[in-house]
């Protein structure tokens, strides 16, 4: 058994053992690590998802207005690089326009490229013309 300043000096607690209204010390092992070895837990931040830009946000919202669909939030999804949208049978993802589409995915020029350059919007259109319902 250890004595207290041990404990103190070891930086180990000394725990007791209820039982029956009756208090037993527990035995302290040499089992643990020495102190020198012991390794404090690295705390992590939290991970926070990369956040559109507030203009491609808004580019978003008033094309998806402009095929007659109000945007949902929880439908956008955004890595920090493609933005995609889930409408009920298609999922848009503003990444590449070049992109072959398919039958549950349409491929768009990414909302950063459309801001900056105008020349995209036309035929970023002419693919959402399709989905308009």
């Amino acid at each position: 058994m250890y004595s207290n300043q041990l404990l103190n000096e070891l930086g180990l607690l000394n725990l007791k053992l209820k039982q029956n209204n009756t208090t037993t010390q527990m035995p302290v092992t040499d089992s643990a690590p020495p102190v020198s070895q012991q390794q404090t837990p690295s705390v992590s931040k939290p991970v926070t998802p990369p956040k559109m830009d507030k203009n491609e946000f808004r580019l978003l919202v008033k094309m998806l207005k402009a095929i007659g669909h109000d945007c949902v939030f929880d439908a956008i999804a955004y890595d920090g690089k493609a933005v995609k949208y889930s409408l009920s049978e298609v999922t848009l993802i503003f990444d590449d326009i070049n992109t072959p589409d398919t039958a549950t995915t349409t491929h768009l020029a990414s909302l950063h490229d459309i801001l900056a350059d105008d020349s995209l919007k036309r035929p970023v259109w002419e693919k959402l013309k399709t989905l308009k319902t």
